[in-house]
């Protein structure tokens, strides 16, 4: 067996979205940087497969693209790497939660505009009470998103990002201490509008009833932060696929079937890794010679990886009670002879060129009877409920499936555990049962699904849980989003991620807010590393939250207009 190179500047545990974008940035910037990977393929969470026949591509769950939201897709030049965001041609909309009678409410792509027009059509008031959000917000939306996804977060900063929505007119003065479901109900009055908008915010937090994530979820909506999703050419993996071509062109090393059985923790600093004895290299050590970063979740990597024994005692309680309840996910893929035409389409034509959309709960009660059966009383939603974020993707991009035919993908959300049937291994034996259940609910809003359906994929959480162990059931390996994991006390207070109490040891998961498609934690470690080191970032590395965005609205020929007025 020939002998790898066993000394790197950087290790990075995990070949993942944040691990693979963390190793781009710091390759390119000079250093030498191995990447160590369980399985035979990067990007576990953002898989496309052929797994029901050929030329039908299933993302097996990434689905809601926003690469464009971060500083990534400029810097790594993502684009030159083969990646194309699509969204439907012609698309104005991004969002729609259809309703049983007909309505819908819409959440434009790019322009506050034209959400404001289509709320009028259900509720003026309300529609009005978005307008004064969205004219305020609206010019500070580059800087809330900076702050959120591209930024190390500390207890000041968190500060100053509240400080964003000190004055926002309609805004109750404690709205940081009401949940989402409260705050909602304090600023609109229809409850198409109020479903509406907790289902667009519950693609953005775990749990709605939270206080502090709850409302801040919210304010992502508002903003139409979650009403912007793309899918990719071909499938969500060729985000993958550019991250791989940018590293390994750079001179990167990414070692695959090399899963990491510890990091070696030397007078308090991390100075490299061992693998496991089934890995291509049995029970091998590389060393970095200046930094170890961990792209795997919170309690793998300190619990499991660094050890018990290097941590403190309010790390080791914090990290035991580490929360990964909710956004987890329960998935029916369908396969169309016929474009999807949902029955709210008749009032809302621009729905069936919509990208993005939730369906199940018709009013806010049922939607709290979501979140309050799989968080907190852990079983099944009866009927199901699809908030999970559902895409329909050959709208947007037709080669995911052969010509004539169209994917669409419903996530509902679900508890993971199943503890009063037995435990997760029950998911294998009501997994098709549900699937039905779940059908019969969307045929209700999408009605030549009954039709037009040629073959259904079935994923369950524990499926996502064997792909991923280290998700814990969540839709993030990151873990949940709450108000006492967040911003600067994720993973837990006093790590100051992405640094950690360990010398050497950096995260680049497991920190600030939900690790969406963006890359903004990869930006972060990475930026952060640079300077502990000293080393001053390159002319290339110098993009902005939504640099990205702007370059491929301009391409589109749409104009952004985040303001009403």
């Amino acid at each position: 067996m020939a002998n790898p190179k066993s000394e790197y500047d950087v290790i990075i545990v995990g070949g993942g979205l944040n691990g693979l974008a963390t190793g781009a940035y710091l390759q390119k910037a000079g250093l030498s940087v191995g990447i160590f990977e369980r399985r035979d393929e990067s990007g576990t969470f953002c898989a496309t497969e052929e797994v029901l026949f050929p030329g039908v591509k299933l993302n097996l769950h990434a689905s809601l693209l926003v690469t464009h939201f971060g500083p990534a897709m400029v810097d790594l030049e993502l684009e030159k790497f083969g990646l194309e965001l699509c969204k439907p041609a012609g698309a104005e909309y991004g969002y729609f939660y259809p309703f049983l009678d007909g309505n819908a409410a819409m959440f434009a792509h790019y322009d506050a505009r034209k959400t404001y027009e289509m709320w009028q059509r259900i509720s003026p008031k309300d529609a009005e009470t978005y307008r004064k959000v969205a004219n305020f917000l609206g010019p500070r939306q580059d800087v809330i998103l900076q702050q959120a996804l591209c930024s190390k977060h500390t207890d000041e900063s968190f500060l100053q990002f509240l400080d964003e929505f000190s004055d926002v007119p309609v805004f109750p003065k404690d709205w940081l201490f009401m949940s989402g479901f409260e705050f909602v109900e304090n600023l609109f009055e229809h409850e198409q509008i109020r479903v509406g908008l907790l289902s667009s915010a519950a693609m953005a937090a775990d749990d709605l009833k939270s206080r502090l994530a709850g409302p801040l979820s919210i304010l992502a909506a508002l903003c139409g932060f979650t009403s912007n999703f793309y899918t990719a050419r071909g499938g969500s993996h060729d985000v993958v696929h550019a991250l791989v071509r940018c590293f390994v062109l750079h001179g990167g090393k990414i070692f695959y079937n090399c899963p990491v059985e510890k990091i070696i923790i030397e007078d308090k600093k991390a100075k490299g890794i061992v693998l496991s004895s089934i890995s291509c290299y049995p029970d091998a050590e590389f060393k970095a010679g200046k930094a170890v970063i961990s792209d795997l979740s919170a309690q793998t990597t300190f619990l499991g990886l660094v050890g018990e024994e290097h941590l403190s005692v309010s790390a080791r309680a914090s990290l035991k009670r580490y929360d990964y309840r909710g956004g987890t996910l329960f998935t029916n893929y369908y396969v169309m002879n016929e474009r999807p035409d949902f029955a709210c389409a008749q009032k809302f034509p621009e729905a069936n060129n919509t990208y993005s959309f939730n369906f199940g709960a018709e009013t806010v009660d049922q939607a709290a009877d979501l979140f309050d059966r799989c968080d907190v009383r852990g079983v099944l939603p009866d009927p199901p409920v699809a908030w999970g974020g559902c895409a329909n993707y050959c709208i947007a991009d037709p080669t995911q499936a052969p010509p004539g035919m169209y994917t669409v993908m419903s996530w509902c959300f679900v508890p993971y555990k199943l503890n009063s049937l037995g435990g997760p291994g029950a998911w294998d034996d009501i997994r098709e049962s549900y699937a039905d259940k779940a059908e019969e609910v969307l045929v209700q809003y999408l009605p030549n699904l009954k039709t037009a359906k040629v073959a259904r994929y079935v994923n369950t959480p524990h499926d996502y849980v064997r792909r991923n162990a280290h998700s814990f059931g969540n839709m993030h390996p990151s873990g949940a989003t709450t108000e006492a994991q967040m911003w600067s006390w994720k993973p837990f207070a006093g790590c100051d991620a992405p640094r950690t109490p360990i010398d050497s040891l950096y995260i680049c998961q497991s920190m600030g807010m939900s690790n969406f498609t963006h890359l903004g934690a990869a930006y972060v470690a990475a930026s952060e590393l640079m300077g502990d080191l000293g080393i001053e970032r390159p002319d290339w590395w110098r993009a902005k939250a939504m640099d990205g965005a702007k370059e491929l609205w301009r391409r589109e020929g749409v104009e952004r207009r985040t303001s009403v007025d």
